[in-house]
């Protein structure tokens, strides 16, 4: 029996000692703790930490970016994936892609040993709709180039915009505008909530002096283009 519990004492010493050693390890690597958003209820953010995985459900609109904060562990700090206005770039969300790759963003933190990597993905909260703006613009024909801002809610939801319709209000002929199954739509950090849009030449010979309403993926927007020459 004095054996039994002399081997007994020394197996749950080197587990006790087995268990330091290997949380020390764990503390030792750079990790995100806890992670939430500028603006978003809690429950809109799940932060798998066991897969690096962290998922938000934006609101409709985003007007400020979207702000993380950190719980980080000791000597740690982010090292790449906020910008230096302390927000992420969304843009993977916005921007029109072909190249059929799963859209994703990578955060990493790290200390002075290592680095770990972060998967952010991001879910809309609905599909892609019009602002009610009234904003009108104007095209000179002269310019061979033109610039489309359309406030929109849900951003980022993956839109492709591989056509424009543009409708004269006096006439009722519809222009028609694409790129040959090429997306068209663009978007930027700098100008949240906004599917934007440069067209360049022969757009001056498509679009006739007028008034036009704007479609685009069957949404009609308030919005009024005017074109001049």
């Amino acid at each position: 029996m004095k054996i039994l519990a002399i081997f007994l004492a020394l197996s749950l010493g080197l587990l006790s000692l087995a268990c330091q050693q290997s949380n020390e390890l764990l503390d030792d690597k750079p990790a995100i703790k806890a992670i939430s958003f500028v603006g978003i209820p809690p429950q809109n953010v799940r932060f798998d930490a066991p897969n690096a995985r962290i998922t938000v459900h934006l609101p409709a609109l985003l007007p400020a970016g979207l702000q993380p904060i950190f719980e980080l562990t000791d000597d740690t700090r982010v090292v790449d994936g906020v910008r230096a206005d302390e927000t992420i770039d969304l843009t993977a969300f916005c921007a029109c892609s072909s190249s059929g790759e799963p859209k994703k963003i990578t955060l990493r933190v790290g200390n002075q040993k290592t680095t770990a990597v972060y998967e952010l993905n991001v879910m809309a909260s609905g599909p892609l709709k019009a602002q009610t703006s009234r904003d009108q613009f104007t095209f000179s024909r002269k310019t061979k180039r033109l610039q489309l801002s359309l406030p929109v809610e849900n951003l980022y939801s993956n839109p492709a915009v591989n056509m424009l319709l543009f409708t004269n209000l006096a006439t009722g002929a519809v222009t028609r505008i694409s790129a040959d199954g090429a997306c068209l739509n663009s978007c930027s950090s700098a100008a949240p909530n906004q599917l934007l849009f440069s067209l360049g030449s022969p757009i001056e010979r498509e679009l006739l002096p007028g008034t036009y309403g704007i479609t685009l993926n069957g949404l009609s927007f308030p919005q009024r283009l005017r074109v001049t020459d």
